[in-house]
């Protein structure tokens, strides 16, 4: 008879004890989670920061911009290469 008394007072001690924790991780878990949140706007911020600089990048880095500052800074553009002579064939048949 005392080891039924003892079980059901053990089990009663360890329903107490893991409801006591478990209101401790549920608090712990909701004040976390405005952290959380704020973490994935930042983080959400940085990928919008990131786009917009990779596509600053691409446009200053295209083609039409480098040439444009190339005229701007004096480099004369080729308008026609001249070829002397004649490019020999491949194969010759002999």
């Amino acid at each position: 008879m005392k080891k039924t008394v003892y079980f059901i007072g053990f089990m009663i001690f360890t329903v107490i004890l893991l409801s006591v924790l478990q209101i401790i991780v549920s608090n712990s878990l909701s004040t976390k989670g405005v952290l959380v949140e704020q973490i994935n706007k930042e983080i959400d911020n940085y990928k919008k920061d990131n786009y917009v600089l990779r596509e600053k990048l691409l446009s200053e880095s295209s083609y039409t911009v480098i040439s444009s500052e190339a005229l701007r800074a004096g480099f004369i553009k080729e308008k026609s290469q001249v070829v002397l002579t004649n490019p020999l064939p491949l194969a010759i048949r002999q």
